[in-house]
């Protein structure tokens, strides 16, 4: 599975209200501060924290200490470091300090709300790299820290590109205001690029999936150096060139870095080479030397499409996921077709169900999943109710399964199978009244669940035409529910999508379509 923190926007729900997210070539912004694609692996991956002193200043539990530093490790002096809590209004200031010469701060943090994501904010400061003796009035560094505060914290261009990418969608300028659960989610998965507590590499960034096999780390670390060459203004124009850089369409140059950065995030695709150039003008290769001396390694070699930065994650049982939900706290869900380990083909689907915490992290099972009732193989067919209980259809076991939002089977052994009268099956839906809907692709028939009641099932549309063209539905693969109340379903061996009230199935029209739909929206 593979998450984009791509301009932070939320992913559309579904008709039960619920978001939903299904196979792309390519994925948009995800909310959570999730989303996340074209290729889905997930990996598991809390950021290792290692207690860091960067300061000598002693500290109680109602302090907030850490530093401001930049690249190198050098502090910035003199910076203003604000102490925030963010919730659905505007941010309320907990606390303000300066940092001194080594770039150390302490901050009085007995007044953070339990409810709240605290956030730090540096502002100004002299970098003691820096060429120039003078501040830079520029500067602008975030640190999001959660509702539970790291033992110290380290305020770097790491923790700044991380907090705005992940939190793009809540920000404006230093100010980090929404929906708490959207917040929570954002701040959840800075620690996946970056440790809080020392400034440097997260754990997720730098496993064997993300470092090796995505670009991810790289474009991170460029983003930081080209953030870091201004900061320090590593040239005596740097800071200009950075913000000049980050220009957004409207053409109004930006006054900070962070300001900067947040637009950047939010447009990644808009000439992404601009902020690239920057990378040879403020670190050009040495004579007789072949690497840049950039401050964070690696580095990008050629100019991104956009500055995004996916992550991939894998654990819980996850194996050729099919379709994916996201339940109402944030909780991906997805439908295995496979078993991890076991040498799967595709004559028999057997996977069963994984789930994922809003960062990435594996709830269900590491290796099988989450099993029983019933299951064996999801292909498309997954869907949520408003009890955030899951339903699944199966290719394996030909049966409609249930699962509580624990990973609990609610449904009996052999699932609910109509007696054996079901055969392979893919996509089913939750409409908003309770009702359950779910497509046998083999027998071309729809299932209709009342109040997802499976006492009171019913076999629909069931076709008995020599001519398959002439029944109302052929292989059936997906369906939707619009807002009068009517299923479309898509046909994977036809040319037409078929419609019909939810309250009278009988009624069916045909529209024309290509041939051989699959997923329907």
């Amino acid at each position: 599975m593979q998450f984009s923190w791509i301009k932070g926007r939320c992913l559309p729900r579904n008709a039960t209200g619920r978001w939903e997210v299904t196979l792309s070539a390519r994925l948009r912004p995800s909310l959570t501060a999730l989303a996340v694609a074209a290729t889905f692996v997930l990996i598991s991956g809390w950021s290792t924290s290692h207690a860091a002193d960067e300061t000598n200043l002693t500290s109680s539990t109602e302090e907030l200490t850490g530093s401001v530093q930049e690249a190198a490790g050098k502090p910035i002096a003199g910076a203003t470091v604000i102490l925030y809590g963010a919730g659905t209004g505007a941010p309320a200031k907990l606390a303000e300090g300066k940092t001194e010469d080594q770039g150390g701060f302490k901050l009085d943090a007995s007044h953070a709300p339990t409810d709240s994501v605290l956030y730090v904010v540096a502002k100004g400061g002299t970098p003691k790299a820096g060429r120039s003796k003078g501040t830079n009035d520029a500067i602008r560094l975030l640190a999001v820290l959660g509702s539970t505060r790291p033992k110290s914290v380290t305020v770097n261009e790491f923790t700044t590109v991380a907090s705005v990418w992940t939190s793009a969608q809540f920000l404006e300028g230093d100010v980090l205001s929404g929906h708490l659960l959207g917040l929570r989610i954002a701040a959840s998965n800075v620690p996946n690029f970056v440790d809080l507590e020392t400034g440097g590499y997260g754990g997720t960034i730098q496993d064997a999936l993300n470092s090796a096999q995505t670009p991810t780390m790289a474009n991170f670390a460029t983003l930081a150096n080209v953030l870091a060459g201004a900061v320090i203004q590593v040239t005596p124009d740097a800071t200009t060139r950075f913000l000049d850089a980050t220009t957004p369409r409207n053409g109004k140059v930006p006054t900070d870095t962070l300001a900067a950065l947040e637009g950047v995030a939010r447009d990644s695709g808009y000439k992404p080479e601009r902020l690239f150039e920057l990378l040879d003008a403020f670190y050009p290769v040495p004579k007789g030397r072949n690497l840049r001396p950039v401050p964070f390694m690696p580095y990008l070699t050629w100019v991104p499409s956009a500055w995004v930065l996916p992550l991939k994650f894998t654990g819980g049982g996850l194996s050729a996921p099919g379709k994916m939900m996201i339940d109402s706290k944030g909780n991906v869900w997805a439908g295995d077709n496979f078993i991890v380990g076991f040498q799967n083909q595709d004559s028999l689907w057997a996977g069963n169900l994984s789930k994922f915490a809003p960062n990435g992290r594996p709830l269900s099972p590491m290796t099988t999943g989450f099993t029983g009732g019933g299951l064996e193989g999801i292909g498309f067919g997954l869907a949520l109710d408003a009890d955030d209980n899951v339903w699944a259809t199966c290719y394996g076991s030909k049966t409609i399964v249930k699962f509580d939002n624990n990973g609990k089977p609610l449904s009996p052994p052999e699932g609910y199978n109509f007696n054996g009268q079901l055969g392979l099956m893919q996509g089913i839906i939750v409409t908003p009244s309770g009702d359950v809907w779910a497509l046998d692709l083999e027998k071309s028939q729809v299932v209709y669940l009342p109040k997802g009641d499976p006492a009171k099932g019913q076999l629909l549309l069931q076709g008995h035409s020599f001519d398959p063209l002439e029944n109302p539905v052929v292989l059936p693969f997906h369906l939707v529910i619009d807002q009068q109340d009517r299923i479309w379903i898509s046909n994977g061996a036809a040319d037409f999508v078929t419609r019909f009230p939810a309250s009278d199935p009988s009624k069916v029209e045909k529209f024309k379509v290509g041939f051989s739909q699959r997923a329907c929206r």
